[in-house]
């Protein structure tokens, strides 16, 4: 078995964790970790034997044997991948549950796919790809969200790996491998002190922008609304060039890496700004307050990405467009009432078959009975 992570072979997200569960829980079994990145792979073959460089001979022949290969993006088929992994099953642990409409689902994505040539060739390199089995956290996401979008011989609402350690953070010895662990002991120190965590985490946007660089956001103001009243903000952003110029000078505004894992950092959060972004269906798992910042949501939609018409429906928490807004929500909330808490265990109940750590154990399970046992 191989697993490889997004952006050829980054140690973050789904297959990080579910790299882990194997390494610690499922020794006996032959796996590998993919990876075209040096650094990654520099890091991570020094603690663990099992770390393949691509493009490599030794690469080059596991690939041609492996019976099964675990991804959670639409990039691994790239740079002949695709035709390497030719006799292997696809187990697409896609990442995150969300609200934008995706591969086949998308307009663009449908447009692209219009003509029988266009077809054809996207055939021919995997970009429309057959999966064996695809991973999805509930019956909801199933139904509305992934069948819409891939094909699959299978759907199993065994949940996500890297929800393993936001409700178990002590679950893996190398959890923080490829994280911003500064950042995470600063915060978790300011923590003890009463200071109250607050994760502002955007999506990513085709057209450029966020919170900050659209003018919505005033730094000074916000560092200042921290430190009157006990709070401290981390800025999770995009890793694009732009963010590079931005000032560390603030007290109670740090910077969590970009290109940096933020899942083990989730369990040392007391609040998330979100808006589109699918990370807040994970932070969820927790059921602490969430903070919709929904400046742009025409621009977004008719610019950006198309959402599922059941976004409105997931909305449990204040909805602002500007920071003055926000600020009061946030006060509200963390000096008077929670008052969207059972919203947000009604909304967990709907999105997740399974709240508990053991999900990379139940994919592994399927994965082992269904391509790995008796020569299948």
């Amino acid at each position: 078995m191989v697993l490889m992570g997004a952006k050829d072979g980054f140690f973050i997200d789904n297959v990080k964790f579910f790299f882990l569960y194997l390494s610690e829980k499922e020794k006996d079994q032959d796996f590998y970790l993919l990876t075209a990145n040096k650094e990654t792979y520099e890091t991570l073959q020094t603690e663990y034997p099992n770390i393949l460089y691509y493009p490599s001979v030794k690469a080059y022949w596991i690939m041609l044997r492996s019976k099964v290969f675990v991804v959670d993006n639409f990039s691994w088929m790239n740079n002949c991948r695709f035709q390497l992994f030719w006799r292997a099953k696809i187990v697409q642990i896609w990442h995150g549950i969300g609200f934008k409409k995706i591969q086949r689902s998308n307009k663009f994505f449908i447009k692209e796919t219009s003509s029988l040539y266009r077809r054809f060739i996207l055939n021919f390199v995997g970009k429309l790809p057959k999966y064996q089995a695809l991973i999805s956290t509930g019956e909801f996401f199933t139904k509305e969200f992934f069948k819409p979008a891939f094909i699959s011989d299978h759907f199993i609402d065994t949940g996500y790996p890297r929800n393993d350690v936001i409700v178990n953070p002590v679950k893996y010895q190398n959890a923080f491998i490829n994280s911003d662990v500064e950042t995470i002991n600063k915060v978790a120190e300011m923590r003890k002190q009463g200071i109250k965590s607050l994760l502002y985490a955007p999506t990513f946007r085709d057209t450029g922008g966020d919170g900050i660089s659209d003018g919505i956001l005033d730094l000074e103001k916000l560092n200042q609304f921290a430190l009157d009243n006990d709070f401290v903000f981390v800025f999770k952003l995009h890793p694009l060039p732009q963010y590079k110029t931005i000032s560390d000078d603030f007290e109670r505004i740090i910077w969590y890496d970009n290109v940096k894992d933020v899942y083990p950092f989730l369990p040392e959060v007391d609040g998330m700004i979100s808006d589109y972004s699918s990370i807040y269906m994970d932070y969820i798992l927790l059921n602490r307050p969430i903070f919709f910042l929904l400046y742009d949501r025409e621009k977004y939609e008719t610019k950006d990405r198309e959402l599922h018409t059941f976004f409105n429906d997931f909305l449990v928490g204040s909805i602002s467009t500007n920071q003055e807004k926000l600020e009061k929500d946030l006060l509200y909330s963390f000096t008077q009432q929670d008052e969207f808490k059972e919203e947000r265990s009604k909304i967990i109940e709907k999105s997740y078959l399974n709240t508990d750590d053991n999900s990379s154990q139940r994919i592994f399970k399927f994965i082992q009975e269904h391509y790995l046992r008796n020569n299948q």
